[in-house]
């Protein structure tokens, strides 16, 4: 079932001198089992949509339909609490909302606080270890030993261990070395095509976008500017510059390219294509 959301509107400090309207009208249908890059500059709304999506934040207007749950305006908290074992958002850096003092019982919080008995939780937690590539080495250390991308592990765990069906990420890569970032969005790309979950990506990265997602929305200034599967977003290189988006690297040669004069058709969005498609005009020319 996909995520429909319908004229979502959402205004911070209501009523106050601080009132200030984060989403406009906001008309979604984001597709099950795909990965879905949500992208547009700081201040776009991406977060504070990504939040309602499992019940951070409560609409000021229109509503959202997900995982079987309705959520509208005035809800309250615990409707939604059973939401978030269906919806699990890693926020930017999630290292930081590690806690515990083993591994073990950092990853295994979630599902006791959902009334999981403890030795029922540990034995999810050595389920999940795997699926973030740790071993059950791990379980007994503190997660403060680690290194940065084995704390992200921990806390990605952390939330695969409740067997979400749809998992947010909120520039999932930041902070991270280039390999670092790879294993990381493998690891995403793994979850989506051999565990069926649905990926929404918050990302600055195109690159990312480009070679990893499905379908990509592009918000800015509290609404939905353009949506559309990946290919055809990436054949507009107009609509990422409109919006001050920065294109991947081979969009920028192909612009570049035909600046100097050659002819690239818009669906060449790969290096070889790209090589082969000037050398045959070079050679033309010779």
């Amino acid at each position: 079932m996909s995520i429909e959301i319908n004229h979502l509107e959402h205004v911070y400090n209501a009523g106050t001198p601080f009132e200030h309207s984060a989403l406009h009208g906001i008309d979604l249908s984001i597709p099950e089992g795909k990965v879905t890059a949500i992208i547009g500059q700081t201040g776009s709304g991406k977060s504070t949509l990504v939040q309602h999506l499992n019940g951070l934040l409560i609409p000021s207007a229109g509503t959202l339909d997900i995982c079987g749950f309705h959520i509208q305006p005035l809800l309250k908290i615990k409707d939604v609490k059973a939401l978030r074992k269906e919806v699990g958002l890693v926020f930017q850096f999630p290292e930081y909302q590690l806690f515990e003092e083993t591994i073990e019982k950092d990853i295994a919080f979630g599902p006791k606080n959902f009334g999981v008995e403890e030795e029922k939780a540990n034995e999810l937690v050595k389920k999940i270890l795997p699926m973030v590539g740790l071993d059950e080495s791990y379980l007994q250390r503190s997660p403060f030993e680690l290194s940065g991308g084995q704390k992200r592990r921990v806390a990605i765990a952390g939330i695969l261990v409740l067997d979400p069906k749809v998992l947010v990420l909120d520039e999932p890569t930041a902070g991270l070395d280039p390999q670092g970032a790879k294993e990381m969005m493998s690891l995403f790309m793994d979850l989506n095509r051999i565990h069926n979950k649905t990926i929404l990506l918050v990302s600055h990265d195109m690159e990312h976008v480009m070679r990893y997602c499905d379908h990509v929305i592009v918000l800015d200034h509290g609404k939905v500017l353009q949506e559309s599967d990946v290919h055809t977003f990436f054949e507009h290189p107009e609509w990422m510059i409109k919006v001050g988006i920065n294109p991947p690297a081979i969009i920028r040669l192909k612009l570049m390219l035909k600046e100097k004069g050659f002819l690239i058709p818009d669906e060449i969005l790969d290096l070889d294509a790209l090589v082969k498609c000037v050398r045959e005009q070079v050679m033309l020319h010779e």
